[in-house]
């Protein structure tokens, strides 16, 4: 059998749009300051209407006020509270969202999910392949959008994956916290004892671990047992 012995790979990017590539109502969506944003899974359509599903924290009143009125959604349901939600949305795709998956279609490289929202308003994206497949997904940037390699490395499936999402520093404070006993039960650490172990402050410590573990429970798929 014919193929390439190049070993699977991941490469972490985080894509910033330009103002003229965010269309309004992404833009209504990012004003409301959600906690959490991950999109699971998104399909353009044969009539040029995006299909997504979506993951979020913050407030969804706020976010459903924001679908019904838009004229660029054609349907929209939500499911949960603030506390985390999931969305199904139906709306008219740009220009820019449909270059970026038109371009996808034509990749080697899968796109291992969910793409999550950053907080300075850019998209983080793993992709899986080949070293050619990555060649091929970055040298030609489309106009509006700028990437950044975050991180890269070889691909491993499992929990090694998930905490290949961290970053450097999220990995140093949840080794801190493992190894204190921050999540034995009883809890034998706190916030300022992790914080006194990596160099960093309280505050940053506890922002660090929110943002760990809303990256490891955004990658466990959760199914209703059967009774």
């Amino acid at each position: 059998m014919a193929g390439n012995s190049d070993r699977m790979r991941y490469v972490t990017v985080v894509a910033y749009p330009d103002e003229g590539g965010i269309n309004r109502l992404d833009q209504q969506v990012t004003e409301l300051d959600l906690s959490y944003r991950a999109i699971h899974r998104m399909e353009l359509l044969d009539d040029d209407t995006v299909a997504m599903f979506a993951e979020g924290r913050g407030d969804v009143e706020g976010l459903r006020e924001i679908l019904s009125k838009s004229p660029q959604v054609f349907e929209f349901s939500i499911t949960g509270d603030d506390a985390g939600f999931f969305a199904y949305t139906r709306y008219a795709v740009d220009d820019l969202t449909r270059m970026l998956m038109e371009d996808r279609r034509e990749s080697s490289y899968l796109i291992d999910m969910p793409i999550e929202h950053t907080q300075d308003g850019g998209l983080r994206a793993t992709y899986i392949g080949t070293e050619a497949a990555f060649d091929d997904a970055l040298s030609d940037q489309p106009e509006g959008v700028r990437f950044e390699v975050e991180r890269t490395g070889s691909y491993t499936p499992g929990p090694r994956h998930v905490v290949s999402r961290l970053t450097q520093r999220q990995r140093e404070v949840l080794q801190a916290a493992v190894d204190l006993g921050y999540y034995r039960e009883p809890r034998g650490a706190t916030h300022d004892e992790i914080a006194a172990a990596t160099g960093v402050s309280e505050t940053t410590v506890g922002e660090h671990l929110r943002k760990i573990e809303a990256t490891v429970f955004s990658s466990l798929h959760v199914g209703t047992p059967d009774h």
